[in-house]
């Protein structure tokens, strides 16, 4: 797949008082397969920079979002407003059982970009563990660099 985009993610996760942060801004692709579209791009391991990993966000016309990370901590999450799935979340130490529900979806995709802003919450045996934002901004490449230049 061709990489042609440029996607920032920025994650943020709320426990208790605390909040953590994630920003990450890389390459990606974008394509369209039978009404859902596909963002994928590589993520690094931060205990061995060596290795990628690959992670895709599918966003089916409903607006359910599925966020299919691979690697040592791999897991399959499904994020529809208003309802509670369950995910296996897999580390190096064993599977977790978590439950997710979604609290917010936005999607403005078109077939340049545009952004993806998902709230979820994340439970253990039903006690909250923490609270979540994903957000996606997608810009197509070679706009990026012609905004960049006009600029200068």
């Amino acid at each position: 797949m061709e990489e042609n985009y440029i996607l920032s993610v920025t994650g943020k996760q709320m426990v208790d008082d605390g909040e953590d942060r994630i920003e990450l801004k890389t390459m990606a692709s974008y394509v369209t397969k039978n009404g859902s579209r596909y963002i994928t791009y590589k993520e690094y391991d931060a205990q061995n920079p060596d290795k990628k990993y690959r992670t895709t966000v599918k966003v089916d016309p409903n607006h359910t979002v599925t966020v299919m990370k691979g690697g040592a901590e791999s897991h399959n999450m499904i994020l529809e407003k208003g309802q509670r799935h369950k995910c296996e979340y897999i580390t190096p130490y064993g599977v977790l059982s978590l439950g997710v529900y979604t609290e917010y979806v936005e999607v403005s995709l078109d077939d340049h970009g545009g952004e993806l802003i998902v709230r979820y919450v994340i439970d253990i045996q039903s006690e909250l563990a923490s609270k979540n934002e994903l957000h996606l901004k997608l810009e197509e490449a070679t706009n990026h660099v012609n905004s960049e230049s006009d600029r200068q």
